[in-house]
C-alpha cells in the first residue's frame, strides 16, 4: 500500500488515533445505553422521552459511528 502524503493525513484521520479510540469507546457505550433504553421503552410499552423505535434507531447510528471511529483509529495506527 502506497504511502498516505502528511498534507491528506489531517483529512483522513482527523485528531489523531487516541481522540478516535476514545469517541469511540464513548460511542458505544452510548449506543449500548440507549439500545436498553429503547428495549426498556418497548417492554414497558411506554415512550421515555422517544418513542421506542427511535432509541433503537439512535443506537443503531451510534454503535455504527463508533466502528467508524475505530476502524479510523486502527487505520492511523497502521499508517504511523
Amino acid at each position: 500500500m502506497a504511502e498516505i502524503p502528511k498534507d491528506m493525513k489531517f483529512l483522513l484521520f482527523g485528531k489523531g488515533a487516541k481522540w478516535h479510540a476514545r469517541s469511540s469507546i464513548v460511542l458505544d457505550f452510548l449506543g449500548i445505553a440507549c439500545l436498553i433504553i429503547g428495549i426498556i421503552a418497548s417492554a414497558i410499552n411506554n415512550a421515555i422521552g422517544l418513542g421506542a423505535i427511535n432509541w433503537i434507531l439512535i443506537a443503531i447510528a451510534l454503535i455504527i459511528w463508533g466502528l467508524w471511529a475505530w476502524l479510523t483509529a486502527y487505520h492511523a495506527v497502521k499508517e504511523g
